[in-house]
């Protein structure tokens, strides 16, 4: 029987936007709606196996692991909460015995529209400059720009639901952000700051003026799976943990 699941509403859209992500990739999707999103970026949590359920069945898991659209990828196994002895198992078959654990952060409505940031500008962008965000987006996270190179795609900047967002301070770029809208729930995603800007609020900006451009268009709640480092920004931006996403991957 299916136990009470209030977040499975925030699985299912994250979910979603992996599959919309993967334009030029890979997708498969089974009727529990366990996912394989394969975007056949060089970046392991980028093609990704995905469950929206707190029990998956391993046996789909199993399935969808063992695609030939994941061979010679870097990919992952996305499971919520703390994961069952099948789902590892099946981790473990694939060499994926590396785990993090990524918190779920929710904004509810009840927090209210959050207070302006500390003056940055926080601009969406069109298809022309998506190869600026990408690079941005990399030197951000400090990888290599052809880790984010699906980013420079200008046809997600037309895809539904999705916006892309640069940060500038005093005309020079500092950071970057995304916004994945699904009726009224707004996942907040690629918050990164460059670094020669960081230790100046610039990420709780950018996720302050994200959250307050889609509450302003009618979404209610927003969610976001925070690094361990990054927890202390959003806290301060009104999330809260909710949850933990284990993300399974083959050791460095």
């Amino acid at each position: 029987m299916q136990r009470n699941d209030p977040l499975k509403s925030i699985a299912l859209a994250y979910i979603s936007l992996r599959v919309n992500l993967s334009l030029e990739g890979h997708t498969e999707r089974r009727s529990d709606g366990a996912t394989l999103a394969a975007s056949g970026a060089p970046v392991a949590s980028l093609n990704a196996v995905i469950s929206p359920d707190l029990e998956p069945d391993a046996k789909t898991m199993e399935t969808l692991a063992g695609s030939e659209a994941l061979a010679g990828l870097p990919w992952s196994m996305h499971v919520r909460g703390l994961p069952k002895a099948g789902v590892i198992d099946v981790a473990r078959r694939h060499g994926l015995t590396h785990t993090t654990e990524l918190p779920l952060m929710i904004r509810h409505p009840q927090a209210g529209q959050p207070a302006a940031g500390n003056g940055v500008l926080v601009r969406p962008v069109d298809g022309d400059e998506m190869t600026v965000y990408a690079r941005t987006l990399a030197d951000g996270f400090g990888v290599p720009h052809e880790a984010f190179a699906l980013f420079a795609n200008p046809a997600l900047a037309d895809t539904e639901g999705f916006t892309f967002y640069l940060a500038e301070s005093d005309g020079e770029l500092v950071g970057t952000g995304m916004a994945a809208v699904q009726g009224d729930l707004l996942g907040v995603f690629n918050i990164g700051v460059l670094p020669r800007h960081r230790r100046q609020g610039h990420g709780r900006a950018i996720t302050t003026e994200i959250v307050r451009a889609h509450y302003a268009t009618g979404a209610t709640t927003a969610y976001l799976y925070s690094s361990p480092m990054g927890e202390s920004v959003y806290a301060a931006a009104g999330f809260k943990e909710e949850e933990v996403l284990t993300m399974f991957t083959a050791p460095s």
